[in-house]
């Protein structure tokens, strides 16, 4: 399936959050996690909207003991196959990243973007992103 959208700027709090969540979903066994951007792109296929149906990873009941109150979270992941930006296809790119405590969470028109750094990367590009069929579908 493919998903077409635009780059949007978000709220500023993914690059701390990504950054203090790494070590875990390492461990949780989140493959290449390691070699992924502090940073989503924010994802917004308006006036299209899709339903998630299953993740390829997902991670309950999280427990950040580092975070302050010690908060406990649901994540999802779901594998991008490729990303097209511009001219360019970024294979096995990364993942959506679907942090169920996010306020974007349960927008389905909205969808964070956890991969590799794109350089030159601007707002209200035009994208598109691969994921398996049947891993959402358009509502």
């Amino acid at each position: 399936m493919i998903i077409k959208g635009m780059h949007i700027s978000g709220m500023g709090g993914a690059n701390r959050s990504i950054k203090r969540q790494r070590k875990f979903f390492h461990i949780l066994g989140l493959p290449g996690i390691e070699e992924l951007f502090n940073g989503t792109i924010n994802l917004s296929t308006a006036p299209d909207g899709y339903a998630i149906q299953s993740y390829d990873y997902f991670f309950p009941e999280v427990k950040f003991k580092s975070f302050p109150r010690k908060r406990v979270e649901d994540f999802g992941f779901i594998t991008i196959k490729n990303l097209y930006y511009e001219d360019e296809v970024f294979q096995n790119w990364g993942y959506i990243y679907l942090a169920h405590s996010s306020p974007h969470f349960g927008n389905n028109q909205m969808f964070e973007l956890l991969g590799q750094k794109i350089t030159d990367f601007r707002e209200g590009a035009s994208l598109a992103i691969e994921i398996t069929d049947g891993m959402m579908i358009k509502v």
